[in-house]
């Protein structure tokens, strides 16, 4: 049975988001998806440990930078994983849309493997925050009335940024939120009282908020890997 080179170990390891002693020991084997993905973020400097601020005043141990995606191998893993999502809850839909700017590369990089790893073809199309000199505010596909449409983006708490982004994509066409994805979903980080992001998804749209991770996931593997 051929081996894998030793020199190679540290680059499995950090792809799979586990310690060589791991790799070696099978322990991968006894984790979750979530509870890789978590370490794979980890690892790769993506979930930053921390005491920050987060926007609505609150406080939080850690953040996740979802701007340190930054290799074509860890947008590749990214994509995979949101593929995976779809095709486990059964999505059904026309269009992926990436909210820019960070949805954008997570959406392409989930599109690319719906189709290589799923042979799934979907349109797909991302906004823009302001409109080119002829006025468009898509790149890609144009939306069609009744066309029902996977919303992308990389972080939800309040959800008002997709609210508002979801109310401009309407103004072009009477579209239907058939779900939004994102990588994680904070939805325990809003003041007391205050609807989540989610909630308002499904209050206003209908739609189901898909998240890779919460804050519970991070916590839960946190504490059984530190």
């Amino acid at each position: 049975m051929a081996q894998p080179d030793i020199m190679m170990m540290p680059a499995l390891a950090t792809y799979f988001g586990v310690t060589i002693d791991e790799l070696f020991g099978y322990k991968l084997d006894v984790m979750t998806n979530k509870e890789r993905l978590i370490r794979y973020m980890d690892k790769n400097g993506i979930l930053v440990r921390g005491d920050v601020t987060l926007r609505h005043g609150g406080q939080s141990p850690y953040y996740i930078n979802t701007e340190n995606f930054s290799t074509n191998a860890q947008l590749s893993r990214i994509g995979e994983v949101f593929a995976d999502c779809i095709q486990e809850n059964h999505l059904e839909f026309d269009v992926l849309v990436g909210l820019a700017y960070h949805g954008i590369a997570f959406a392409v990089a989930m599109a690319m493997a719906l189709y290589n790893k799923y042979g799934k073809t979907c349109s797909y199309c991302y906004d823009r925050r302001m409109a080119d000199s002829r006025g468009r505010m898509l790149c890609g596909h144009t939306l069609l009335d009744g066309e029902q449409v996977v919303i992308v983006d990389d972080v939800m708490t309040s959800g008002l940024s997709v609210t508002e982004r979801v109310e401009q994509l309407r103004r072009l066409a009477e579209i239907q939120v058939a779900a939004v994805i994102v990588i994680i979903n904070r939805r325990n980080q809003m003041p007391g009282g205050s609807p989540s992001g989610e909630v308002q998804m499904l209050e206003k749209y209908g739609a189901k908020v898909y998240s890779l991770i919460t804050d519970e996931d991070i916590d839960d593997a946190l504490q059984k890997y530190r």
